[in-house]
């Protein structure tokens, strides 16, 4: 896991090499073990190292090979594997690293490469032969890959606050996408980013660079548009798939030369994860384990997260934070995210890795993406009636009632969680954007939250926080052979009876305590935002009024009865309105955005 950084100079320069060298070392944190540069003609790229797989300074970065020099952030798990196929095919190896194998990889197979590949990543090849510059990034974005052009410079980074340190650059707002974010709470909007003309690269795509004159085209070697549901699967087979899948990536993703850890929430995925883990730990050692807690007891899950701790005998460390020091990491947290935050549940989840760090854990597993393959959320009810109304109709009475029983969730909402767009006022002077309505169908609806909707910007919060302090962040859950086997199951494998997560939790029943197995809430590193706000009105009113006042041509001043009376009310949608509104002229005033 590291921080890379690259400049093509289009108009045939050489790159500066005091600016690589600035822009890299701002991601220090990303890697702190080892730094390295490498110029070339009018290319330069960077790399900061977290030594996870060989961490011999042999397996430092830029890492050569046989005429190509790679910088690489991200993890190969099978790089064991694909390490003695190509040795079977005459390449020989000078480290025990997985840099070494992509590069080798890519040697043999050309871009095809990627495809061979289980793991996360975001890489940069300087091919000198082909005059060309390949980089990629994984199948599901888990590792950020950011680029621009300005200056006759075309740049790419991990992290966009390497951008500050090239001259000329200025953090510019993107109207459109902030008008989504402070609008309707969606913080991720495809290639676009907060700052204008940044743009991600997409997951599963590959961006490919002319070095003769800087020229780039992108083109997506992964989607999940092909996949179909195969009605033909029994449950009880697709139950022993599953099991023996999981467990092949959290073997895989346990891989690593240094200590590792795991979080606990005390839900149905990390629990999961953990006896898993439990199972093939070697010798008497015991598993680093890491939960939050929280002072208000209907927002504290360390009860249930302590019953996994007992069952499975770890390591247990804790951390927590109530409103006053949760509000002091505010100006950190946006500063490694190098944008506002969504929620206080980022903190929450930062504060996590920081309590991973000083216990000496390099790289923690977690539970990403087991909502959005198991219909974990609440959201997917809507789709799943949907689907028993045209397949089994006979047998929506039932099914709904169990929906309604088991989370006195109303019918209303089932319905209005078909558009995730937001009835807010419009107190901000932003064209709203484009409405971003759910599909219907399960399938399609997977697929939305897989690459559209909620996965995306987790992802996005999971690596800023690892990274934030320098700890591999896994999510064995996005293992593409995983992702790909569950998408062709049938919704009633994921949700059955009003019970969602059907196939995971099954599958696990014989390992997990049973009150978890019997868990049908969703938390997940939750904090009292609604109660701490309701119960600290003039702390953000006070934070608002002055917004209002500093940016009167993007806010109108009108927002401060609605968030008067809705925080005097505990609304929640007001409160989340609030906050993400003063997260994100923080960030504004932080960053220098120029508005």
């Amino acid at each position: 896991m590291c921080g890379i950084f690259g400049i093509v100079r289009q108009d045939g320069g050489k790159p500066d090499e005091d600016v690589v060298r600035s822009a890299t070392d701002s991601m220090v944190h990303r890697g702190p073990d080892a730094s390295g540069y490498f110029f070339f003609n009018n290319v330069a790229i960077g790399n900061r190292r977290l030594a996870i797989f060989d961490i011999d300074t042999r397996a430092d970065q830029p890492m050569h090979f046989e005429g190509l020099v790679i910088t690489f952030n991200g993890a190969l798990y099978n790089y064991l594997e694909l390490r003695e196929q190509l040795k079977g095919k005459g390449y020989n190896f000078k480290t025990n690293s997985d840099t070494e194998v992509v590069l080798a990889a890519y040697k043999h197979w050309g871009e095809r490469c990627v495809s061979r590949f289980n793991g996360m990543w975001s890489f940069a090849i300087l091919d000198p032969t082909k005059q060309l510059l390949f980089c990629s990034r994984d199948r599901f974005g888990i590792k950020p890959f950011f680029y621009t052009e300005f200056d006759k410079k075309l740049i790419f980074a991990s992290e966009i606050k390497a951008l500050a340190k090239v001259p000329g650059w200025k953090p510019s707002l993107n109207r459109t996408t902030a008008a989504a974010y402070l609008n309707e709470g969606l913080h991720f909007q495809g290639k676009e980013t907060l700052y204008q003309h940044v743009f991600s690269l997409s997951a599963g795509c590959n961006l490919t660079i002319n070095l003769s004159d800087g020229q780039f085209v992108i083109n997506s070697y992964f989607n999940l548009e092909n996949f179909k549901v195969d009605t033909t699967m029994k449950f009880s087979k697709a139950k022993d798939q599953f099991r023996s899948l999981l467990k092949s990536s959290v073997e895989m993703h346990s891989r690593s030369d240094v200590s590792y850890g795991a979080a606990i929430s005390g839900g149905l995925d990390s629990t999961s994860l953990v006896a898993i883990l439990s199972e093939q730990k070697n010798g008497d050692k015991k598993l680093n384990t890491i939960s939050y807690s929280s002072s208000v007891p209907e927002f504290d899950e360390s009860k249930y997260a302590k019953l996994v701790v007992e069952k499975f005998n770890t390591n247990a460390h804790w951390t927590s934070a109530d409103f006053k020091q949760t509000m002091e990491y505010m100006d950190e947290v946006i500063h490694a995210h190098d944008g506002p935050l969504l929620s206080a549940s980022l903190i929450a989840q930062y504060l996590v890795f920081k309590k991973a760090k000083e216990q000496g854990i390099k790289v923690m597993i977690d539970g990403q993406g087991a909502d959005e393959l198991m219909a974990g959320y609440g959201t997917y009810y809507s789709s799943y009636l949907l689907y028993v109304i045209r397949n089994n109709p006979w047998s929506f009475p039932y099914e709904a009632i169990e929906v309604l029983r088991k989370h006195s969730i109303s019918f209303e909402k089932i319905k209005k969680v078909l558009s995730i767009n937001k009835s807010n006022p419009n107190f901000f002077n932003f064209e709203k954007g484009p409405t971003n309505l759910v599909p219907p169908d399960f399938l399609g609806y997977e697929k939305y939250m897989m690459t559209v909707g909620i996965l995306p910007y987790l992802l996005q919060y999971e690596d800023r926080n690892s990274m934030a302090h320098g700890v591999e962040s896994r999510v064995p859950f996005l293992d593409h052979r995983l992702v790909e086997f569950c998408l062709k199951l049938p919704p009633s494998f994921k949700i059955k009876n009003g019970v969602r997560k059907r196939l995971l939790r099954e599958s696990m029943k014989a390992e997990l305590p049973k009150e978890i197995y019997n868990r049908y809430d969703k938390m997940g590193f939750s904090t009292p935002q609604t109660v701490w706000m309701s119960e600290n009105p003039d702390y953000f009113l006070g934070h608002l009024e002055k917004y209002c006042a500093d940016y009167p041509k993007l806010i109108n001043k009108n927002i401060l009865t609605y968030a008067k009376e809705g925080l005097s009310n505990k609304s929640v949608e007001v409160c989340n309105l609030v906050w993400r509104t003063c997260s994100f002229f923080r960030w504004v005033e932080i960053n220098g955005v120029v508005c």
